[in-house]
């Protein structure tokens, strides 16, 4: 009887989550279809995938916390020892461009991480405006090719408890 009422009540739990995740999704696509764009939202992988179209028949996608974004999505490696952090990654893709970002951790300093960008971003530079800003808590690095309309910036600041915290930002614009 005991385990009968446990599994019950299991149940009854999880169908409260896929309802309550059911009345939001349906909250937000009514939100953003206010001003007659088509919206689909889905939450049932522990993320958000939101998907698009407009009133002219453009659609747009958008995928945070289990989008899977890789070193050949923002032109750049990852530093080494490093790898994505679970459900901090973001892929946009919609008519005027895409966007893709991306949050890693590294136990080593700021300055050695800015260092180990500098090189790799340089390295890409040739036609394109590199930029670096030092601002006391971190460094920001950015590589901008108006030829082929990229932006790669890539943000180091000093992590929570040690080390630093990277996030890498690839947004391409559509031509025109």
């Amino acid at each position: 009887m005991k385990r009968t009422l446990a599994l019950l009540c299991v149940v009854a739990l999880a169908a409260c989550g896929k309802a309550s995740e059911t009345a939001a999704e349906k909250m937000i696509e009514s939100q953003i279809s206010k001003d007659g764009t088509q919206a689909k939202v889905d939450m049932s992988s522990g993320g958000m995938k939101i998907t698009t179209t407009d009133a002219s028949g453009k659609t747009s996608q958008m995928e945070m916390g289990t989008a899977k974004v890789s070193e050949a999505d923002i032109g750049v490696p990852f530093y080494p020892g490093t790898t994505p952090r679970e459900g901090e990654m973001t892929r946009i893709a919609s008519p005027e461009g895409s966007m893709v970002t991306v949050i890693l951790h590294s136990d080593d300093a700021p300055d050695k991480v800015a260092g180990f960008y500098r090189d790799k971003l340089k390295a890409q530079s040739q036609g394109k405006q590199f930029t670096e800003m030092d601002h006391g808590a971190g460094h920001m690095l950015m590589l901008s090719d108006d030829q082929s309309k990229q932006v790669t910036q890539i943000t180091i600041g000093k992590g929570e408890s040690k080390g630093s915290d990277i996030q890498i930002m690839a947004n391409k614009t559509a031509a025109k």
